[in-house]
């Protein structure tokens, strides 16, 4: 199963890093976990529906020591299974129900999780293997195998096992699978050392506690896609109900029960406490927009540790969240999209998985699109941000990767790519269908996908069919264009004459389509009297529209809010800055600052206007060259320019605020003015903002990490 996980990445000291793309300051970015490999032909011909697993932790080793038996059903006949198991556990045997040892190989691929196991006998389809045990509700004859394995892991950034924590997903491959993301019903048993706690989906139905060791044991009653599980250490890791329901079964708008781990102290558990609450609404306006929440309760756990930034992983009835979203949470402007994208989750694609790699854009541009519309009614201003930023990124790569790619771009391509095309683009596809079919038909496509695939999984093929089916209309052009296609439409408005008083007409030209394109255009005139808003179905390249009025209008505004993916000015603009920067960072590797200087004030004079929203980091990057050839007036002049500007990510924005402090305060330093730099100094640590505990490595700083907090605190003395 494939979820999601985000994360904050900060600058670097070049320039042109600095600008494009936000920056990559306060911005919500996909890490790139390993692509889930889909085992589409042994999933064909068996199927797993339950395990019981039993595993053993050694987390200042990274090891584990496992047991998993497998309740497998043969869908033909059957000499040989294939598995994916991670290639650095040790095999030590396989048995069958008749504690039969089995021939198993391991691919001869280095790297490769494939193995294939050989049956002692064939097992036909619809059959049972001789002495089968039954292991739960069965619709029919099953077989049994037992994995005994161990090994250590390679800790990575998503998958784990440390002194410090334990985080074992899906595509670790930590248990024997022939699908990552099929439905089961699962018995895992965690054991670790003395004061750990661990959480897994389902009920916590046992757990035991000795002097060196605490066993807990996750049961679940329904089929669920994902055995992922997360450890956390020392005895403050225990959890904590934050919100209890109102009844034993939950329904849609329900209150549903939230669980903290670890429990809050102190300071913390105001943070703690609103995510709780936010958590739960989400849960609840979810339940009512898509269909009932499949889980009976959801917790949150804090993993991820020593990362900094906003980092989430979805797993059915569990959400491992990193440091700094519980520490920031109820901060202003920080990450707003970060939960809702995360617990549209337990539906997309957790509970309606994806039938192939290149279904993705249901994981991620749903989701964003679902978190796009719960910050609309809650937090309008973070929406319309959300909006403005995949407006204007989504088109910056170069050149556009179709959509169908789904999950394989984390595997072909780098975060900056992946996070423009699936998450942001993916989102304005969304947005876009609701001016195709409306918003009303969006949302019951969406409440009946849920409810034909919840429990299955399904492609974009069965998307289509549900839209087609609700809206009355053939969309194979819409689906073949924004979904398997690159191409982005040019949308214009252009005036004509009216030779009737009270009337405004014109065209909408629509550029760069195939015949049967159709969006339905808003537009805003902007008259003495005040603004009319309209909207037009396009047919065809030209459409003409008339528009009465009372007052002559002054202006006309195209897709005022944004609802269509189309080539806007700003996207322009930001490419062409982005494409000009790309040279930055190596003259200022290189020292050779004023060429680099020279290419960021091209960049600024492309977009005079401030369209891209790029001219607070532009001139952070003018200031920071002038500061480093010593032309400290300037750069004190670019800097104040930075604290009066803002961008499209309040993060961001208040990233290079900080630093533009330490700089002015520097120079301040330089000129023999300490008591004006204690008051630079002190200006930015008032704004209490996350950005200012960002640590990165300026150039300057000769490879030394550092934070805009640590440096405003010693120049405050």
């Amino acid at each position: 199963m494939f979820t999601v996980a985000w994360a904050i990445l900060f600058p670097a000291s070049s320039a042109a890093q600095l600008v494009a793309q936000n920056d990559r300051v306060g911005i919500q970015q996909e890490q790139a976990p390993p692509t889930p490999a889909r085992a589409i032909a042994p999933r064909e011909r068996v199927k797993v529906e339950r395990y019981e697993i039993d595993v053993s932790f050694e987390p200042e080793k990274a090891f584990l020591h496992a047991r998993a038996t497998l309740r497998l059903r043969a869908l033909e006949t059957l000499s040989a299974i294939e598995f994916e198991l991670n290639p650095n556990l040790k095999i030590l045997d396989v048995t069958d129900a008749q504690g039969r040892k089995l021939a198993f190989d391991r691919s001869g691929r280095i790297g490769s999780p494939k193995l294939s196991v050989r049956l002692a006998e064939p097992v036909a389809a619809g059959s049972t293997a001789p002495g089968a045990p039954a292991l739960g509700v069965s619709d029919g004859p099953t077989f049994t195998l037992t994995f005994t394995y161990e090994g250590a892991l390679p800790e990575r950034p998503l998958d784990y096992i440390s002194k410090d924590g334990i985080l074992l997903r899906d595509e670790s491959r930590w248990y024997p699978a022939v699908d990552l993301s099929g439905f089961t019903q699962d018995d895992i048993t965690i054991r670790l050392p003395a004061e750990w706690y661990a959480v897994s989906s389902g009920y916590l139905v046992e757990q035991n506690e000795t002097e060196t060791a605490r066993v807990f044991r996750w049961k679940t009653y329904k089929i669920v896609s994902s055995r992922s599980v997360v450890g956390l250490p020392r005895s403050e890791a225990d959890c904590v109900r934050m919100l209890r329901p109102d009844r034993s079964t939950l329904e849609p708008g329900g209150s549903h029960e939230i669980t903290i781990c670890p429990a809050p102290r102190g300071q913390d558990w105001h943070p703690q406490a609103a995510l709780a609450r936010s958590a739960a609404t989400l849960v609840q306006e979810y339940a009512k927009e898509l269909g009932p929440y499949a889980q009976d309760s959801l917790t949150i756990v804090r993993g991820f540790p020593g990362q900094r930034g906003a980092i989430g992983y979805s797993a059915p009835g569990f959400l491992i969240v990193s440091e700094d979203v519980v520490k920031h949470f109820d901060y202003p402007g920080h990450a707003p999209e970060f939960l809702p994208h995360e617990i549209a989750h337990q539906w997309f694609p957790i509970q309606v998985t994806l039938a192939r790699e290149e279904d993705g854009w249901l994981a991620e541009g749903l989701a964003e699109y679902l978190a796009w519309r719960f910050l609309q009614e809650k937090e309008p201003a973070q929406a319309r941000l959300l909006v403005a930023r995949a407006m204007r990124d989504s088109l910056a790569p170069e050149p556009l990767r179709p959509l169908s790619l789904g999950l394989r771009l984390f595997a072909i391509e780098d975060a900056d790519v992946m996070r423009a095309t699936l998450y942001q683009r993916g989102m304005l596809v969304f947005r876009t269908l609701e001016t195709v079919i409306d918003r009303e038909r969006v949302d019951r496509v969406l409440q009946e996908y849920y409810r034909r695939y919840a429990g299955r999984a399904a492609s974009i093929a069965d998307f289509r069919r549900v839209c087609e089916e609700v809206s009355g209309r053939d969309l194979r052009w819409f689906f073949d264009y924004f979904i398997h296609g690159t191409q982005i439409p040019e949308i214009q408005i252009r005036r004509t004459p009216s030779a009737v008083p009270g009337e405004v007409t014109g065209e909408i030209i629509v550029r760069n389509v195939p015949p049967e394109f159709s969006v339905r255009v808003e537009m805003r005139l902007e008259t003495p009297g005040g603004p009319i808003d309209h909207s037009v179905a396009t047919r065809g390249e030209v459409t003409p529209f008339t528009v009465t009025t009372t007052r002559p209008a002054t202006r006309i505004l195209l897709d005022p809010h944004q609802r269509i993916l189309r080539v806007t000015e700003a996207a322009r603009r930001n490419r062409s800055q982005r494409e000009l920067l790309v040279e930055v960072g190596p003259l200022e590797i290189a020292g050779d600052f004023a060429r680099a200087l020279e290419i960021c004030q091209r960049a600024l004079a492309l977009d005079p206007e401030n369209l891209a929203s790029n001219e607070q980091q532009l001139r952070f990057a003018l200031g920071r060259l002038r500061y480093r050839m010593k032309q400290y007036a300037q750069a004190s002049k670019e800097f104040e320019q930075v604290l009066a500007f803002g961008s499209l990510d309040p993060m961001a924005s208040d990233f290079n605020r900080a630093w533009s402090r330490v700089y002015r305060a520097r120079i301040e330093l330089r000129h023999g003015h300490a008591a004006a730099a204690r008051a630079e100094a002190r200006a930015g640590l008032a704004m209490k903002s996350p950005a200012l505990e960002t640590r990165v490595t300026w150039a300057e700083n000769r490879g030394r990490e550092i934070s805009a907090a640590d440096e405003l605190r010693a120049l405050s003395k």
